[in-house]
């Protein structure tokens, strides 16, 4: 099963996504964590160097640099579940697709690479939904804001593509909104009680 964790920057993403393997570990499951982009993969160092504004990269090769930083996981995504694992993902494919085709790739033709990459689906998309006024105020506290960071319209293009996502069932009918403006300890429950109606935690 592949548990993926989206949202605008600044949702919470990596805090959930890290508590809910220390919560189901607790329970006795076998968890895996994958973060996009890994920014110490071949492809991932040149995505960081793109995040920090290091370079210039179009949306083309954004997008393909995130999907071939997935697409190098896939045979160690799958063999983790073939072995009883709960992998989760801190972003995944719906997160290029949000981000990228918000600059204008074109939203058809990302869904047709993805499907003949054959990435693996997700079962569940935990989507912490949070506006962008928000979003850059918790982002304040970082001592240099990455390239899409800086731009609220642009974040709530962002956030748009993920409604476009959710609405189609797209690339799983298993989107489970959670208003991430709550609390930590709101937002994991509203989490942890969503996800064990699914797999019986």
């Amino acid at each position: 099963m592949i548990i993926v964790f989206e949202g605008i920057d600044g949702a919470g993403k990596t805090t959930m996504c890290k508590m809910l393997k220390e919560y189901l570990e607790q329970r006795g499951f076998s968890v895996a964590v994958y973060s996009y982009p890994n920014k110490s993969s071949l492809y991932g160092k040149i995505i960081k160097q793109f995040l920090s504004s290091e370079i210039v990269l179009y949306p083309e090769e954004q997008f393909f640099l995130y999907i071939l930083d997935m697409y190098r996981d896939k045979k160690d995504v799958l063999e983790k579940i073939s072995h009883g694992y709960i992998v989760l993902m801190d972003r995944y494919y719906t997160s290029t697709i949000a981000y990228q085709c918000s600059q204008g790739f074109d939203y058809d033709f990302a869904k047709h690479v993805i499907e003949y990459l054959r990435l693996p689906k997700p079962d569940i998309v935990i989507y912490l939904d949070i506006d962008p006024i928000t979003s850059l105020k918790r982002l304040k506290s970082k001592e240099k804001l990455e390239v899409f960071e800086r731009n609220i319209s642009f974040l709530e293009k962002v956030r748009n593509m993920y409604s476009q996502m959710a609405r189609e069932g797209y690339p799983t009918k298993n989107w489970i909104p959670i208003d991430a403006k709550n609390s930590i300890d709101k937002v994991f429950a509203d989490i942890v009680d969503a996800v064990c109606k699914l797999i019986k935690c």
